[in-house]
């Protein structure tokens, strides 16, 4: 997937959290589903935001406060992917390299 930067750290200035939160979100899902579309992303508002990406039987989950959300997103504009990836990372999803730029532009 490809991304344009401008674009990006326009919206990371403009937007609230959670509209932001809901931004990334739809890029995450955008690029998981360019490995396989049976990828899905839900994103809830409890106590804290829930961030769940579902494969299958397979349920990766991270939690994010309203606080995090703002200080990720005014550190730069891809913070809160990495966050979000780095995450999901940890918890076995598998991220493949080298198809566009989205994700070289978030975890490098």
């Amino acid at each position: 997937m490809n991304i344009n930067g401008m674009a990006r750290g326009y919206m990371a200035k403009k937007l609230g959290g959670e509209d932001f939160l809901l931004h990334v979100g739809e890029c995450v899902e955008r690029q998981l589903k360019e490995w396989n579309d049976r990828y899905k992303v839900n994103i809830m508002k409890l106590a804290d935001y829930e961030f769940v990406v579902i494969y299958e039987e397979k349920y990766y989950h991270v939690q994010l406060t309203k606080e995090e959300i703002e200080l990720l997103q005014k550190q730069s504009p891809y913070a809160l992917d990495r966050e979000i990836w780095k995450e999901l990372e940890n918890q076995g999803l598998v991220i493949v390299r080298g198809v566009g730029n989205y994700i070289e532009r978030v975890l490098y």
